[in-house]
Formats: C-alpha cells, sequence, structure tokens
C-alpha cells in the first residue's frame, strides 16, 4: 500500500518546480502590479448547516410581526447576483463538504469523506493532496492575498497527530477557530490568529445578563465578542487594509449549527436572543412522513414517526438557528458596505454558500444531515460580482467541487492538483443555459471495501475500521447518488435504491424505482453508475446525454 504522504512529496517537487517556472515566466513578460489589482476581489461567506428555507425563511417577533430571517443577503447579493438553486454539498456533512471546497474534488477521489482520522477533519487533510494543493495555494502562487476567518474542519485545534499551530499552505492571514475537545461556542471560543493562540473571547456564561454584549454591537468602538461579529471585525480589516493586490477572503461563521456542549442548540447574538419566539415550525410535505413504505429496508428500520415532544423540540431548534442567522445577516451588509466603501466592490465577486443543509422534520428525522435527501444536499449558493447576470436564478445543477475551478478561472490561473469539478463562470453570465450535468453525492459512514479498494488504488492509506461517528439521528448508511435533470438516483451499499422525479415530487415523497413508467430512468441512470461511482477529474465532467422522461399517463 502507498502511503499518501508519498503523494504529498511528489507534489510538493512538482508545487517548487511550477513555482519557479512561474516567476521565471512573469519576470520575462514584466507583468506590472497595475495588472495584478486588476483582476478582481473574491469574498466567500459560509455559514454551517444552513438550509435553503432558511435563506428565504422570516421570523415572528414577540410582537407578532414578520420579518425577513436575511433580507441584506438577499437584496444585496440575491437580488444583485444570481442565485444556484440546484447547488449540492457533495457529501452533505462538515469536514467532507468543506474538503470539497478546498480541493475541488469529491470524497471518493479526495480520500477525505469523514470528520475526523485518516479519511478527515484536521487530520485528514493535513495528511492529504490537498494541505498543499488547495485552491488557496494556488491563488497565493498567482499573485493573490489569501485571508481566512472563522471555522475550519472538524477536530482542527485538537491535537490530531500533526502541530496544527502554524498557518496551512496557501494563507497570507489566518484567524480561525481554535476548538479543543470538539466544543463550538460563539462566546468563550479561541482563534489561532496566525499562529498565535488568541483568547478565550467572551465568557461561556454569556447568557448571564452581566456578560451579554452590548445590544449595539457591532457597532465601531465597542468590544463585540460573539463570534460571527468577531471574525467579520478581523475580516473587514483586510478588506479595507489588503495591499494593493487582488485578495481572496474565506468568512466561515459557525451559525446557524449548534454547540459541541450544553443543550447543543445554536447561540443567538446576546441582541437576537428571543426574536424569533413567534416563529412556527415549517412543515413541508415529507414532514413527519406518513407512509415511508416505499423507502429502502435500511430507511425504514427503526423511523417512527415524530412525537409531539419531539416536534416541539425541533420548533425551539428552528427559532433557535433563525436569531443567530440574524448576526450573519448583519455581517453580510457590513462586507458589502465596506467593500462599497473602500471602492472596492464593482472588482469584487461575493458568493454566499452553505456547507450542507440539516433536517427539521422531513422524512421523520428530527436533526442531522449525511443522507441525499434535498434538506440535507440542497444548499443556497448565490453570487454577485462583474459580469454577473442580476437579479436571476439559475437552476443548472452544480456542487461545492466546483467552487474551486471557479475561483482559479476567476484569477486567471490554474489549480494545482486535478479538480472532478468544473469552472462556473460561464453560468454567471447566462445562467439559463443549464445543460446536462450530473454531480455525485454521496457518504460513506461505514467501512466499504469497494471505497478502499478505489482509494488504496489511488495511493491513499485507509484504516481497519470506520465508526459510525457523530449525528446518530439518521441511519448510518454508505450511499452514491446521482443528481441530473429533474431526477435525483440513490444507490445505497446495503442494495437498496431510490428514484426521485424532483420535478413532480421536489419533497420526495413518492420513491418511484419501482414504477414502471420509470423502467427506462432507472435502467439509464444504473448505466450511468457503474462509471461515475468512483470518477474522477474529467470523467466526472461528463454530461448525461438527453435522460428518458418518464411514460406517465395523461388524463
Amino acid at each position: 500500500m502507498i502511503s499518501i504522504r508519498n503523494n504529498r512529496w511528489r507534489l510538493r517537487a512538482a508545487l517548487l518546480f511550477a513555482g519557479l517556472v512561474a516567476a521565471m515566466m512573469a519576470s520575462a513578460l514584466g507583468r506590472s502590479a497595475e495588472l495584478a489589482v486588476a483582476r478582481p476581489n473574491i469574498v466567500v461567506i459560509q455559514t454551517d448547516d444552513e438550509t435553503v428555507r432558511m435563506l428565504h425563511s422570516s421570523y415572528i417577533d414577540r410582537h407578532r410581526k414578520k420579518h425577513r430571517t436575511m433580507p441584506n443577503t438577499l437584496r444585496l447579493i440575491g437580488d444583485q447576483g444570481v442565485e444556484f438553486t440546484n447547488y449540492y454539498a457533495s457529501i452533505p456533512v462538515c469536514s467532507p463538504s468543506r474538503s470539497a471546497l478546498l480541493s475541488g474534488q469529491y470524497g471518493h477521489t479526495s480520500g477525505l469523506i469523514r470528520n475526523l482520522g485518516l479519511l478527515g477533519g484536521a487530520r485528514g487533510i493535513a495528511d492529504s493532496a490537498a494541505w498543499d494543493g488547495n485552491f488557496a495555494a494556488a491563488l497565493q502562487r498567482a499573485g493573490y492575498y489569501t485571508a481566512h476567518f472563522g471555522r475550519f474542519v472538524n477536530e482542527y485545534g485538537n491535537a490530531s497527530g500533526y502541530d496544527e499551530r502554524p498557518v496551512p499552505p496557501g494563507w497570507n492571514q489566518w484567524a480561525t477557530d481554535w476548538t479543543p475537545g470538539k466544543a463550538r461556542r460563539f462566546y468563550g471560543y479561541k482563534l489561532n490568529v496566525n499562529g498565535n493562540i488568541v483568547g478565550p473571547l467572551g465568557s461561556l456564561t454569556y447568557q448571564a445578563w452581566k456578560n451579554k454584549d452590548s445590544r449595539r454591537c457591532p457597532a465601531g468602538g465597542l468590544s463585540c465578542d460573539y463570534h460571527t461579529d468577531q471574525i467579520t471585525t478581523r475580516a473587514l480589516r483586510v478588506i479595507r487594509h489588503a495591499p494593493k493586490r487582488p485578495f481572496y477572503v474565506q468568512i466561515d461563521y459557525e451559525a446557524p449549527h449548534g454547540v459541541a456542549d450544553g443543550n447543543g442548540q445554536s447561540e443567538p447574538a446576546s441582541r437576537h436572543i428571543g426574536s424569533a419566539d413567534g416563529t412556527p415550525l415549517p412543515k413541508p410535505p415529507g414532514f413527519n412522513e406518513r407512509d415511508i413504505s416505499d423507502k429502502p429496508p435500511e430507511l425504514r428500520s427503526g423511523a417512527t414517526r415524530l412525537n409531539r415532544r419531539q416536534i416541539i423540540a425541533i420548533r425551539e431548534r428552528w427559532q433557535n438557528e433563525l436569531e443567530s442567522l440574524r448576526a450573519v445577516d448583519e455581517s453580510v451588509e457590513r462586507v458589502i458596505r465596506t467593500l462599497r466603501s473602500t471602492g472596492r466592490l464593482p472588482n469584487t465577486y461575493v458568493f454566499f454558500i452553505g456547507d450542507n443543509g440539516a433536517f427539521f422534520g422531513e422524512h421523520r428525522y428530527a436533526g442531522s444531515k449525511f443522507l441525499a435527501y434535498e434538506a440535507s444536499a440542497n444548499v443556497p449558493m448565490m453570487v454577485r460580482g462583474p459580469g454577473v447576470a442580476r437579479d436571476q436564478r439559475s437552476g443548472a445543477i452544480v456542487s461545492n467541487v466546483d467552487l474551486a475551478p471557479t475561483f482559479a478561472d476567476l484569477a486567471g490561473t490554474r489549480l494545482l492538483i486535478p479538480p472532478d469539478g468544473r469552472s462556473m463562470k460561464r453560468l454567471f453570465r447566462e445562467p439559463k443555459k443549464v445543460g446536462r450535468r450530473a454531480v455525485i453525492l454521496e457518504s460513506y459512514r461505514l467501512p466499504s471495501n469497494a471505497l478502499y479498494t478505489h482509494l488504496q488504488g489511488e495511493g491513499i492509506e485507509t484504516p481497519d475500521d470506520l465508526d459510525a461517528s457523530s449525528s446518530a439521528v439518521v441511519p448510518a448508511l454508505n450511499y452514491t447518488a446521482i443528481r441530473a435533470g429533474r431526477y435525483k438516483y440513490v444507490q445505497y451499499e446495503a442494495g437498496g435504491r431510490e428514484l426521485y422525479d424532483l420535478r413532480l415530487d421536489p419533497y420526495e415523497v413518492s420513491n418511484r424505482i419501482h414504477w414502471p413508467a420509470y423502467r427506462k430512468v432507472v435502467q439509464t441512470f444504473q448505466r450511468q453508475m457503474k462509471w461515475r461511482r468512483f470518477c474522477s477529474g474529467r470523467t466526472c465532467r461528463k454530461g448525461t446525454g438527453r435522460l428518458p422522461l418518464p411514460k406517465l399517463r395523461r388524463h
């Protein structure tokens, strides 16, 4: 078995050579600083566990008045750009999703399929090709000033088997959550600021009135320790004072994800506590699904209907997380205002994305994510910037593996490791040209002989075993899904299958895998699955061709 560490040394040698060649070319061409400045800036704002429904939600306050949860985000990014309604997290869970963003690769290519251990989290990334070859390193080599603020990946700062204090490759500025003991805190947290551990910031007992931030936060001149406010303030300093060259700034909020200690709920800013107390829980079709007899046996097992107490708890969580997103929305306004006041906004792409979704009672799941259902895998994605169409919605099927190649394309450079995704730049100008794209959704919470054999063939070291760690609310299953056209086809390693026609059934209530009208559709996806399951590079980017239509009877 070839360890991935050997691949990392080969990659470093290749990167060194590439850097020397690039330096020689730059010298020969005499590129000026003025040309560098002309390249666009890129700002990425990412939330944790935010669903599409949350982005477009409203909350009801104690006085029964209705308010948009994220009005600034929708007005300043969505209305000024393109919202991608079919944007997916390739592995809908924390670290694997963030790894796909960094690498531009599916988990079955990078080997980063877990939240922790050899194949995920801080240790997994440090041992992978994505450590030295992430997109930020490519942008940095192309002359970009790169900065990261907020959440990185699970277990970062938790002594995961390597020295985590040095700033990872690719970043000029680094102010990232330092989370020993896996605790996720909005107050009382620490940051790794360019290799120095800072904090704790704020008090863990923030709900006591004497420890709350001022209600005037995040106004200037105040000490605002709430995580969302703090990392936004740090990011704005870079935007205001960045060197005279293009910059890439990534802001990763903890919100609306809950904390790992205490009651597990999200912590809103002091000024927003209780502001959504009158908000009802959305109950779309599929909420507490009445009949799941059409679902595969591995999903039906133990999936009892939610009781009244569980539904009340889900409602409280929904209200709490909407409250935590209000500070994110205020931060979006601060970012746009700062870009405008510094004259940088016309030449800046601003992305708003989520890492994965979450369940709020859909299909009888009280929480968690992982599964390929829309509530878990379909997440927010909006962009504004030079040349981007305004106030448009695109139905193009895209994924988080597309972001790294998109950033490289916008910056006029190439990635350092081959991506599975492709640039979305064309879609920014022509959002209605959706094409015949397919993307992969996958999850490996259990040992997988098929995956391990594939990874070992690529020189990636695999563990003897994996546990089904974290979020036991949903069943621990391995699956691969194809999202293409109007369909989603899911194949579980345990044998079950699902097919959903999202045009007719957007809430995934009716599994059509055994419907005679969809026989040709199923056969098409069975053939596609054989070569897409462990695809890499250009193979992943192949279109589906014309997909068959269901032979439905017209009444």
